[in-house]
C-alpha cells in the first residue's frame, strides 16, 4: 500500500478511522406502526443509514446533519446512541478498515421534498419486516431489528 507511506495517505487513513455518527430516522403512523428511513449509499447503492462525521459538531448533532443532507429529514434526535456498529471502508488496493459508527434514534417530524444529496441517493421508508431483505450488512440489520423492538422506537 504505497499511498499509506506518504503523509497525505496517513492523514486520509486517520480521517477515515474517526468514529462516525448515524441517524436512525423513524416515524410512527396513526396506529403506532413503525417505519424506518433508509438511504442508498453513493457508491454501491446499498440500503444504509444516513451517517458521516461533521467536524466541530457533537456526535448526535452530526447524525442529525447527515440525516438532513443525505435523506432530507428533520426531527428530534437522541443525545446518546442507541447502539454502535462497524462499517468496512475500502482504503485502496483492496484493503479495508473497520470504522466505528454510533447510531442515534431520530424521530422524523419533517420530510423535505428536496435536499442536498437528492441527486445522489434514494430514500425509502420501510417496515421492520422489510429490513432483512433490504439491508445487506448483518450487523446493521441486527441493530435495526433490535431498535424496531425497543421502547425507544415507540417514543
Amino acid at each position: 500500500m504505497i499511498w499509506l507511506a506518504n503523509p497525505h495517505g496517513l492523514a486520509k487513513l486517520a480521517q477515515m478511522k474517526k468514529v462516525q455518527s448515524a441517524a436512525i430516522p423513524y416515524r410512527l403512523d396513526e396506529t403506532d406502526q413503525l417505519s424506518l428511513l433508509l438511504v442508498t449509499s453513493r457508491r454501491k447503492g446499498r440500503w444504509v443509514l444516513p451517517k458521516g462525521t461533521v467536524s466541530g459538531m457533537l456526535p448526535h448533532a452530526s447524525a442529525a446533519r447527515e440525516a438532513f443532507e443525505e435523506a432530507g429529514v428533520i426531527g428530534s434526535i437522541a443525545e446518546t446512541p442507541f447502539a454502535k456498529y462497524h462499517l468496512r471502508k475500502k482504503v485502496g488496493y483492496g484493503a479495508a478498515i473497520e470504522v466505528p459508527v454510533h447510531a442515534f434514534p431520530m424521530r422524523v417530524t419533517v420530510e423535505l421534498p428536496t435536499w442536498p444529496e437528492m441527486n445522489f441517493r434514494q430514500r425509502q421508508w420501510v417496515s421492520a419486516a422489510q429490513i432483512p431483505e433490504m439491508v445487506e450488512s448483518a450487523e446493521l440489520r441486527s441493530l435495526l431489528q433490535r431498535f424496531a423492538q425497543s421502547d425507544e422506537a415507540r417514543s
